[in-house]
């Protein structure tokens, strides 16, 4: 899914208003979402526009916000927003969207705290190689990008004019 779908909790756009008082941002507009993906950690040996780790640890794919499993995510209220939280850099976050759920309007958790409301599965390169290649392509990793062979090229009836190699996945 793209940062584009439907917006949920932690999405984009849209005001809010208590009763009378001044509106103020419910979501992080997209140059805030762009800032917290660019200043959440990266992960070793993986393209940082593609792949980071959330707040507690997960290692989580850009292609998959707003959406259900165990690499997809959500930009979070650090302080919920329910809490006076404001749609600041300041107060944004990548959650894995399990965690994010979980977690719904606490605060002052650690990364312990959020790394107990985490999926159980630790993915092997191999199978990080294979979701990128399906999701965009191609793989590209620090010194080392390979593309998706077309079927027409993997039945020999066209050859490719990317002179990129070809990706040897399992």
């Amino acid at each position: 899914m793209s940062s584009n779908s439907t917006e949920r909790d932690h999405g984009g756009g849209g005001e809010h208003s208590d009763s009378g008082k001044e509106k103020r941002p419910r979501f992080f507009d997209h140059m805030i979402k762009k800032l917290c993906w660019a200043r959440a950690e990266v992960v070793p040996g993986r393209h940082p526009d593609r792949w980071r780790k959330d707040a507690a640890g997960n290692i989580v794919c850009k292609r998959f916000c707003n959406c259900q499993g165990c690499l997809c995510f959500e930009y979070d209220h650090i302080i919920p927003y329910s809490k006076g939280g404001e749609s600041v850099l300041e107060n944004c976050q990548i959650l894995q969207t399990r965690v994010n759920r979980f977690k719904a309007d606490k605060d002052h958790l650690d990364k312990t705290q959020l790394r107990g409301y985490s999926c159980d599965i630790n993915f092997t390169d191999k199978e990080l190689d294979i979701i990128e290649m399906a999701v965009y392509g191609d793989v590209i990793r620090p010194g080392n990008h390979c593309r998706c062979r077309s079927i027409e090229e993997l039945i020999g009836k066209n050859k490719s004019k990317d002179q990129t190699a070809a990706c040897k996945l399992p």
